[in-house]
């Protein structure tokens, strides 16, 4: 199948965040949700500005990287 440009143009970035890979302790649940989500809204509205996809995401990592919920 051939990618028509003007279809590309039209779509809408994706970001996907996610706060690890381990059993989340009751306790950290609602806060690692909010945390995800916060990065996620973060990353996701520079895209809608224009900021490349690179910069969106570190942007979004560094959310997640000084969030204590997360060990990273």
């Amino acid at each position: 199948t051939n990618i028509d440009a003007s279809e590309v143009m039209k779509s809408k970035p994706v970001l996907v965040v996610h706060g690890g890979a381990w059993a989340i302790p009751d306790y950290l649940a609602e806060d690692s949700i909010l945390g995800v989500k916060i990065a996620a809204k973060h990353g996701y509205s520079l895209l809608e500005r224009g900021v490349n996809a690179v910069k969106a995401v570190e942007a979004a990592v560094r959310i997640l990287e000084d969030n204590p919920v997360f060990d990273a």
